[in-house]
C-alpha cells in the first residue's frame, strides 16, 4: 500500500481536538508500519464438525499491547480510516492464503468485513476483486461480510456491490442478521449467499420456545432462498445441539475457538477435523482461555445482546420443513392391514352382543332407547329396522377403524422422518431404506439418487461380521465362525508430523499407506514430494510394517496424470514397496485447477495414472468417496482397478456393545479392497488424529 497523507483524508470530515488529531496520526502510522495483524476465527460445519471457513479479524499491536477492534474501529469509522483498514485486512488475508496455496495446503473460505462507509463510492467490488487477483486467489475462497446497518444508508450501492461481487464469483454475506428491522427487506432485495444469525438470538432460543421458532423460521426461509446459514456467538453445547436440530449449516464462537493468531489457525487448518469434536460427542464442553482482549469483545457482545432484547422478535414465517411433509402412506397402510382387520373384528363382536341383548330385551316387552334423551323418547323397532341400523353401525365403525389405522401409520411414519432429520446423515440413511435400488447421499444441500448398476461387480461384505477388538478398539472383519480375516492399517502424510513407528507397530498396525507427493492447487500445478515421506517410509519399514503409497492428483489431462505417476514412481524407487500405488482423486473443495473437468476427463486421467503404475510393475489403486466414484467419475470404466473406499457416516456402535452396526450396511455397493472407516483415529506414537483402514485381502 502506498503512503497515506493527511491531505488524502480531508474528506473524512471530523473535527479533532489535539488528542484526537494525535490518535488520527497514530492510526495512519500504524497502517503504514503494518502494526495491524489479522487473526482468524474458525467456522465449523455442523454436518461433519470440520473447519469449513474462517472470519478474518483485525488486531492492533500498539506499543506492546494487543488492542481489540472496539478500541480503534469506531474512531476509524468516524474518520474514514476504516476503508484503509478493511482493505489492509483483505490484502493481508490474500497474502497469507497465497502462501498456503504454494505449500499445497487445502484452503477454506475466509470472510473479510467491509464497513458501510465503503459505499460512498460505487467501485468497491472492482477494488476487492483487484486485490484478490493480485495474489491469484480463487474467488470462491473469499467472502465479503456486510453488516445489516449498511442497508439503511446506501441501499442502491450495496445492491450494486453485492451483484458485482457475485459476477466475479465472490460470495457475500449479511452479518448480524435479525438484530435490526430491515432483515426481511434484505433477504428480498439483496442477492446475498450467506446469512449470519446475530448472536442475540441464540441464548433465548435454548430456553424460549417462541425464540426457537424465530430461529427455525429464519433458517428455513434462508434455505428456501438457497442461502447458507451461519450462527455466530455459539458459546454452549446446548446452543450447538439446538442449531443441529434446526439444520443450521455452520457455527462460529467461543465454544470452539476465539480468534486465533495465524500460527494457531494454521494448526486447525492442517488438522481439518475439529480438535474438540471428541469432547463434544461426550458432552464435555471444551475449555477456552480468554485474555483481556477477549473480555473486551465479550463486553461489546453483551451490550449488543441487551439492545437486541429490547426489540420485538419477528414472527416465524414457516414451520420446520419436515413438520409439514405430505406423505403417501398407502403402502404403509397395506402392511398394517392386519391391524385394521383386528379392530373391525372387535367392533363387530361388540355390536353383535349389543344387538342380541337388545333383541332379548324387546321380546320380553322391554323398551329399547336409541334417542339422545332416553327419558323423553322411547321406540319399538322391527327386525328389518334393527338390521338396517346394524349395517349402518358396522360401516361407520369400519370407516372409523380404517381412518384410525391410517392416522396411526401416518403419525408413525412422520415420526420416523422427524427423528431421521435430527441426526447427522440420518435422513440419507432413512431414504436409502425406501429406495434400496439407488445410492442415496447428500451432495451439498441436495439429496442425490443414483441407480445402482447391477451389472458391475458388487461386494459381498456383511455388516454383522464387522467387530471391535476388545483390547485395541480397532475394527476388523470376521468369517462365519467369528475369526478375524482382515488387516488393520493407517494412512499418513505430513499432517501427522513426527511419528514413533515403534509404538505404532506395538499398537497392532499391520500396514501403512504413506503419501509420497501431491500436485499443488495453483495454476502452475507444481509436483511436490511430501515433506515427511522419506522419514515415514524408513520408520515404517524399519519396524516391519508393510507399506503402500498414495499421490494426491490435480491433473488436468492424461499427460499430467502420467507425469504424476512418473513422479510417484521415481520417489518410491529407492524403497521396497509391497503395497499399492494409489491415486487420490477425492477433493475437499472445488479448485480453479480441476473444477471444469468432466466425468470422462477425470476418469481418463485416473486410468492413465494406473496404467503407468501397472506398466512399472506395481499394483494401482484408486482412493475416493461415494460422490467421486459415482458422480465425478465413470465407475463402469474403473471396474478392473482396485478401489479404496472412504466413508465415515454409516458406522455406529451402541453403548456397552462391541458390535459395529449400520443404519444402511456398507452403502457403497461395488467391489472394493480396502475401507477407510475413520479419519479421527488415535494410535500410540502418532500425535494427531489419523485415518484408520480395514484391508480385506493381503497384498504382502
Amino acid at each position: 500500500m502506498g503512503e497515506i497523507s493527511l491531505s488524502e483524508k480531508r474528506g473524512y470530515g471530523e473535527q479533532f481536538d489535539v488528542e484526537g488529531l494525535n490518535f488520527f496520526r497514530r492510526l495512519l502510522a500504524a497502517i503504514q508500519n503494518k502494526e495491524f495483524v489479522v487473526f482468524f476465527q474458525p467456522k465449523i460445519s455442523i454436518a461433519d464438525m470440520k473447519i469449513s471457513g474462517a472470519e478474518a479479524l483485525v488486531r492492533w499491536y500498539c506499543d506492546g499491547s494487543v488492542l481489540p477492534p472496539i478500541k480503534f474501529i469506531p474512531f476509524c469509522e468516524r474518520t474514514g480510516l476504516v476503508i484503509d483498514v478493511d482493505f489492509y485486512v483483505l490484502e493481508e488475508t490474500c497474502k497469507k492464503m497465497r502462501e498456503w496455496l504454494d505449500e499445497g495446503l487445502e484452503l477454506v473460505r475466509i470472510s473479510v468485513n467491509f464497513s458501510k462507509y465503503h459505499f460512498n463510492e460505487p467501485e468497491v467490488a472492482e477494488k476487492i476483486y483487484k486485490v484478490i487477483k493480485k495474489y491469484n486467489i480463487p474467488t470462491e475462497y473469499i467472502e465479503v461480510e456486510f453488516t445489516e446497518t449498511a442497508y439503511l444508508d446506501k441501499e442502491d450501492l450495496l445492491e450494486h456491490t453485492v451483484d458485482k461481487l457475485r459476477s466475479y464469483g465472490i460470495k457475500s454475506s449479511i452479518d448480524d442478521f435479525g438484530s435490526g428491522y430491515s432483515s426481511l427487506n434484505l433477504l428480498q432485495n439483496m442477492d446475498f449467499q450467506v446469512v449470519k444469525l446475530d448472536k442475540s438470538l441464540l441464548g433465548k432460543g435454548v430456553e424460549n420456545e417462541k425464540a426457537k421458532k424465530v430461529i427455525s423460521s429464519i433458517i428455513h426461509m434462508a434455505k428456501e432462498l438457497e442461502m447458507e446459514v451461519l450462527a455466530e456467538g455459539v458459546e454452549t453445547t446446548e446452543e450447538l445441539e439446538m442449531l443441529k436440530r434446526l439444520k443450521c449449516d455452520t457455527v462460529q464462537g467461543f465454544l470452539f475457538d476465539k480468534p486465533l493468531p495465524v500460527s494457531e489457525f494454521e494448526k486447525r487448518l492442517r488438522e481439518r477435523n475439529y480438535p474438540h469434536k471428541a469432547k463434544e460427542d461426550m458432552g464435555e464442553k471444551p475449555t477456552v482461555k480468554l485474555n483481556d482482549v477477549d473480555f473486551e469483545e465479550i463486553k461489546v457482545e453483551k451490550k449488543t445482546e441487551e439492545k437486541a432484547e429490547k426489540k420485538a422478535a419477528p414472527k416465524p414465517v414457516s414451520r420446520n420443513r419436515y413438520m409439514d411433509m405430505e406423505l403417501d402412506f398407502d403402502e404403509e397402510v397395506s402392511t398394517k392391514k392386519h391391524t385394521g382387520t383386528l379392530i373391525v373384528g372387535v367392533v363387530l363382536i361388540l355390536i353383535a352382543l349389543t344387538v342380541i341383548g337388545a333383541s332379548i330385551f324387546m321380546i320380553k316387552g322391554g323398551k329399547l332407547p336409541f334417542g339422545k334423551k332416553e327419558a323423553e323418547e322411547e321406540k319399538i323397532y322391527t327386525q328389518s329396522q334393527v338390521d338396517a341400523m346394524i349395517e349402518e353401525a358396522v360401516n361407520k365403525n369400519v370407516e372409523d377403524a380404517k381412518a384410525q389405522t391410517e392416522k396411526e401409520t401416518y403419525d408413525a411414519f412422520k415420526k420416523k422422518v422427524r427423528e431421521a432429520s435430527e441426526v447427522s446423515s440420518g435422513m440419507s440413511n432413512f431414504l436409502r431404506s425406501l429406495y434400496p435400488d439407488d445410492l442415496v447421499f447428500i451432495d451439498g444441500s441436495k439429496f442425490l439418487y443414483v441407480p445402482i448398476n447391477k451389472d458391475l461387480k458388487q461386494h459381498s461384505y456383511d455388516s454383522a461380521k464387522f467387530k471391535k477388538d476388545e483390547e485395541t478398539g480397532y475394527l476388523y472383519y470376521t468369517d462365519d465362525s467369528g475369526n478375524k480375516t482382515s488387516y488393520f492399517g493407517i494412512d499418513v502424510a505430513y499432517t501427522q508430523k513426527d511419528i514413533d513407528w515403534k509404538k505404532v507397530k506395538e499398537a497392532g498396525v499391520e500396514f501403512a499407506i504413506i503419501r509420497c507427493g501431491f500436485r499443488g492447487y495453483g495454476s502452475e500445478g507444481k509436483l511436490v514430494e511430501d515433506t515427511y515421506f522419506e522419514k515415514n517410509i524408513k520408520g515404517a519399514q524399519a519396524q516391519g510394517i508393510n507399506v503402500g503409497v498414495y499421490f494426491y492428483t490435480q491433473a488436468l489431462d492424461e499427460e499430467e496424470a502420467k507425469e504424476e505417476a512418473a513422479f510417484a514412481l521415481k520417489t518410491i524407487k529407492p524403497y521396497n514397496i509391497t503395497g499399492p500405488v494409489v491415486i487420490d482423486v477425492e477433493n475437499a473443495s472445488t479448485t480453479e485447477r480441476v473444477k471444469d473437468l468432466t466425468k470422462e476427463e477425470r476418469t481418463s486421467n485416473v486410468i492413465a495414472f494406473c496404467d503407468a503404475v501397472s506398466e512399472a510393475g506395481y499394483k494401482p489403486m484408486i482412493y475416493a468417496n461415494t460422490r467421486y466414484f459415482v458422480i465425478k467419475m465413470e465407475i463402469d470404466r474403473l471396474e478392473n482397478i482396485d478401489k479404496w473406499y472412504a466413508n465415515y457416516n454409516s458406522l455406529e456402535m451402541k453403548e456397552g456393545s462391541s458390535v459395529w452396526e449400520y443404519n444402511d450396511p456398507l452403502m457403497f455397493p461395488y467391489e472394493y479392497k480396502m475401507w477407510q472407516y475413520s479419519e479421527t483415529g488415535e494410535i500410540p506414537g502418532i500425535p494427531t488424529g489419523v485415518d484408520l483402514d480395514v484391508l480385506f485381502e493381503k497384498w504382502w
